[in-house]
């Protein structure tokens, strides 16, 4: 009799889960490090083929080489294939980690004391092809010379394995920028956020500088957008990598040299963190709206944090407005220096508008809040959110400058 109860409810419980629940299979990651060795070897152990049933990379021939696996392999130039093995298996290529840019500088460099790199570029980015409703459990591990330390913008487990979770994906891929080697880290919680600042032991880059500002700043984000990472990690060094700052998915990258706010008033530091904590991005021409976006934001919120008094605020503007007084368009692919500087002159002239038509109730961080949920912006995602919060098409929009 109790048996049969039993069974019952078992039969009950399976009953209940939703249609297409597959299961969950787990994706281990692990990036194997030699100090001074250019590739990295990487290998993907995947738990269950029947689950996960393949996996298609998309490579760069020039970094990814000597792919092996278990099971079925289709090789192509510019991708591979996987076929997961029923039972599971392992994947393992080998990754170059320098790469120079065409500017000079690299954004990735291995030496006999750290290497610095993107976990999205050492993991090839891929498609999966899975079971209706099957989720990935991901983990991420280092196999590091002796005296070396490492760190991503992953919260780590128990085991000092990475959790790597994107709950906007079903399959789990370590992104973002990563440091290993003799490391310095200094560590904050700022709100809701682990934060940590990390550059090679004995470079010149002034971690408490960053964090203290961190600090100072981070909580005008949280009331601007609302949205904030579970970890953030920020990354420094010095020559020869590029002389800027570039963000990635919960994570930064700063040059040494770079000051934290530049003489004409305006952070690189700022801009990147709100590419990281808004991640919007532009659609094909609309660049100029992220841009103009973290350019804005960059001034904008070092001055409601108090770093910028009223004065000095519309001297930085004057200076935006001077440096792009020569822009005919800012639409493009890649907008930087002078179309970025009238982008943003043009979203400020945009907050300003709002204001005065919703008699102060609405700015443009309502706009911003909705463009964070779409992602990829175009001009005419900002025209209608822009029209719905202030009540009528801004006139702002209707600029030569777009067309």
């Amino acid at each position: 009799m109790m048996l049969s109860r039993a069974l019952l409810f078992v039969a009950f419980v399976l009953a209940c889960l939703p249609a297409g629940a597959a299961g969950t299979y787990r994706v281990e990651y692990t990036i194997e490090l030699e100090a001074g060795r250019s590739d990295a070897r990487v290998s993907i152990r995947v738990s269950s083929g029947e689950l996960l049933k393949r996996l298609r990379f998309t490579l760069d021939p020039e970094r990814h080489r000597n792919l092996v696996a278990d099971g079925r392999l289709e090789l192509e130039p510019r991708s591979a294939t996987w076929h997961v093995p029923p039972r599971g298996g392992t994947l393992r290529l080998d990754f170059r980690i320098p790469r120079q840019r065409r500017d000079a500088g690299y954004d990735a460099l291995v030496t006999r004391d750290f290497a610095i790199f993107r976990g999205d570029h050492a993991i090839p980015p891929a498609t999966a092809v899975a079971e209706e409703g099957a989720q990935s459990r991901a983990t991420l591990r280092f196999v590091l010379p002796k005296g070396w330390s490492v760190d991503t913008g992953w919260p780590k487990a128990g085991d000092g394995r990475f959790r790597i979770d994107n709950p906007e994906r079903r399959f789990d891929r370590p992104t973002g920028w990563m440091i290993a080697g003799r490391i310095g880290v200094r560590r904050d919680r700022i709100g809701a956020t682990e934060v940590a600042v990390a550059a090679p032991v004995g470079q010149a880059f002034r971690r408490m500088d960053v964090l203290t500002f961190m600090n100072f700043v981070w909580p005008e984000f949280d009331a601007a957008f609302g949205v904030a990472p579970p970890k953030l990690l920020l990354v420094g060094a010095g020559n020869p990598m590029w002389r800027g700052g570039l963000s990635a998915p919960n994570s930064i990258f700063l040059h040494a040299e770079r000051p934290i706010v530049s003489e004409n008033g305006t952070s690189t530091l700022v801009h990147e963190l709100f590419h990281v904590v808004t991640r919007i991005r532009g659609a094909d021409r609309d660049d100029w709206i992220a841009e103009g976006l973290a350019e804005y934001y960059a001034v904008e919120l070092m001055q409601r944090a108090g770093g910028l008094s009223a004065t000095r605020h519309d001297q930085v503007r004057r200076w935006l407005e001077n440096f792009g007084r020569d822009v005919r368009s800012i639409k493009g692919n890649r907008v930087a220096g002078p179309a970025m500087a009238r982008a943003a002159i043009l979203f400020w002239d945009l907050d300003r508008e709002i204001r005065a038509a919703t008699g102060g109730q609405k700015n443009l961080d309502d706009v911003v809040r909705e463009l964070i949920v779409l992602r990829e912006v175009s001009e005419a995602d900002l025209r209608r959110i822009a029209t719905r919060i202030a009540g009528r098409p801004p006139k702002t929009l209707d600029t030569p400058l777009l067309r």
